[in-house]
């Protein structure tokens, strides 16, 4: 049966709307939007590569969101064809009734004359809420003037925790860092140091947290640039700036 449509009504041009989900179920994605009546303008990336693509489209009847996906040399590289749901066919709420926190539908591959190629992928997003800023530039709030300081850094370290490359995250972190070792929250001083406590700190439940994010376009407010619910925290610099483990 199909799915009813939901009302999604959003015109606001300074506002950010950030989604995470997967493409085909299992790649996952994160998609940052910005919506000006119809007009809609938007980016997203990949966990498995961190690059950006950007989107271009429109809100057809509140409901039908048509996204053309393009390579950073303007070439069209694929289509979202999607719909704001009435009720969530990933159940991440349950039965209640929804206006714009997901995004369900299909994206397809373009040929390069425009033309849909391939079977069509399934897409499933949910909302990770709002953010003040513009497409090229949302960590203005930690006095950030190039984004791409904080998504290196966060990347850097994102990495580096997948890959158990100890000196590498050491290498990330502005220290003195506080972490939380055997139970006790500890003073680490510098790099040397936090080597010495790695396993303790980066324990398989945290280094799986850490894993479900994607280092990139990440919420922002004053203190920082945050990874997963705060897990981490990233600073103006790139530098983690605090490990909640």
């Amino acid at each position: 049966m199909q799915q009813a449509s939901a009302a999604c009504v959003r015109d606001e041009p300074g506002r950010l709307w950030n989604y995470i989900g997967t493409v085909a179920g299992k790649h996952r994605v994160r998609m940052v939007l910005v919506f000006s009546g119809t007009q809609v303008q938007g980016v997203y990336t990949y966990a498995s590569t961190l690059r950006d693509l950007q989107l271009t489209g429109t809100l057809e009847e509140a409901s039908r969101l048509t996204l053309q996906e393009q390579d950073a040399s303007g070439k069209p590289t694929g289509r979202f064809e999607t719909t704001f749901p009435e009720r969530d066919p990933g159940n991440t709420y349950g039965d209640s009734v929804l206006s714009c926190d997901v995004i369900a539908g299909e994206w397809r591959k373009l040929a390069a004359n425009g033309q849909p190629v391939g079977e069509p992928l399934s897409v499933y997003l949910r909302t990770e809420g709002a953010t003040s800023g513009s497409l090229g530039h949302r960590y203005g709030a930690i006095g950030v003037r190039d984004d791409e300081v904080v998504n290196a850094g966060a990347a850097r370290f994102w990495r580096g925790v997948q890959k158990a490359d100890k000196a590498a995250v050491a290498a990330t972190l502005r220290y003195p860092i506080t972490v939380t070792v055997q139970g006790k929250r500890t003073r680490i001083a510098d790099a040397s140091a936090l080597i010495a406590v790695y396993d303790e700190v980066f324990t398989p439940r945290y280094r799986d947290v850490l894993a479900t994010d994607i280092p990139r376009h990440l919420f922002v407010r004053d203190q920082g640039a945050m990874l997963i619910n705060g897990a981490a925290w990233i600073g103006a610099n790139g530098k983690v700036i605090a490990i909640n483990n």
